[in-house]
């Protein structure tokens, strides 16, 4: 007790640990009956995003599938992966990331384009056609265009500095168009784009008059810079698509260096571990009680149980006595 053992009752795991923790726990998940159904349902569906994890949870825990199944996926995997349909769909997965049938054709063919600066100007153009024609502007994925636009002139001239800043405005642009943000993290990311972008400026932005760098106040993009390195680390041991569809599992700050703790300790298995185990049990393996609480918790445990031993003890004696001295 006098080395506090509950200032820190909780700590995180290393990655060894979080590994460890997560293929014990998807192990006794994974099963024939777990998978089938789901697999049913994307083939229904022809989801070949989500026909693609579930097959490699097959693969990882050794689950064999009935054989009509394995070939129902290939005849609709060869149904869509012609040379024809492969090149019709790359196509319009690089116009609207929306259209992509596949983590393989976002990573290939949308994000090359999206993650350039063509990409943020494309985003001005949306919105632009958008306020022409009347319709609501989705001020996030403008706001996040200029960010992205005005990190991109900043690392130029900084020599990569302001780098984190441009990819996580890029990715976070990318997942808020596929429908990967969660609502909490695009309050969060509304609230700092909108402090940081300069919106009465936007006029001469359109206009040419200033640079994108000039309508953005940098120093309001640490959190941002901050959520963008995560991501980073989350795309360095996966891919930068996968990032995207993680977010999914990110409603902070908080959560993006959770989901980059995994993803070090897990690497393209966290999809996996995700869909299995969902978001709460999978940041809960990468944290354990300290053995010095759990210690000092069972001590005192001990002590109290002790305690009332040794109450109920002296309670017993004295009863006995007073019934001695009242009969006897």
């Amino acid at each position: 007790m006098v080395q506090s053992p509950f200032t820190s009752p909780v700590v995180e795991r290393s990655a060894e640990q979080i590994d460890a923790a997560l293929t014990r726990a998807m192990a006794r998940q994974v099963t024939l009956a777990w998978l089938l159904p789901r697999l049913q349902d994307a083939l229904i569906v022809e989801d070949l995003m989500q026909l693609d994890l579930l097959l490699g949870l097959a693969n990882d825990h050794n689950v064999v599938l009935p054989r009509a199944m394995i070939e129902d996926i290939a005849q609709l995997d060869r149904a869509q992966s012609g040379a024809l349909a492969r090149t019709a769909a790359c196509g319009a997965c690089a116009i609207d990331i929306t259209a992509c049938d596949t983590l393989a054709q976002i990573g290939a063919c949308a994000l090359p384009f999206e993650l350039t600066p063509a990409g943020d100007v494309n985003a001005l153009r949306r919105a632009g056609r958008s306020y022409i024609s009347g319709e609501t502007v989705d001020r996030l994925d403008l706001g996040l265009a200029i960010v992205g636009l005005g990190a991109t002139g900043v690392v130029l001239a900084t020599g990569g500095t302001s780098y984190s800043v441009k990819a996580g405005a890029s990715v976070m642009r990318s997942a808020g168009r596929l429908g990967t943000l969660t609502p909490a993290l695009v309050a969060r990311l509304n609230d700092l784009v909108g402090s940081a972008v300069h919106w009465d400026r936007i006029g001469d932005l359109a206009r040419g008059r200033v640079a994108p760098s000039a309508v953005v106040d940098s120093a309001k993009l640490s959190e941002l810079g901050e959520l963008g390195r995560d991501l980073q680390r989350v795309a360095t041991q996966t891919s930068v698509a996968e990032t995207i569809s993680l977010l999914r599992y990110v409603d902070s700050a908080e959560d993006a260096a959770r989901l980059a703790r995994v993803t070090d300790a897990v690497g393209p298995r966290a999809r996996g571990a995700f869909e299995v185990l969902g978001k709460s049990r999978v940041f809960r393996a990468t944290i354990r009680g300290s053995h010095l609480a759990i210690g000092a918790a069972a001590a005192l445990y001990l002590l109290a149980l002790q305690i009332l031993v040794f109450a109920t003890q002296r309670g017993g004696i004295l009863c006995l006595r007073f019934v001695l001295r009242r009969f006897v």
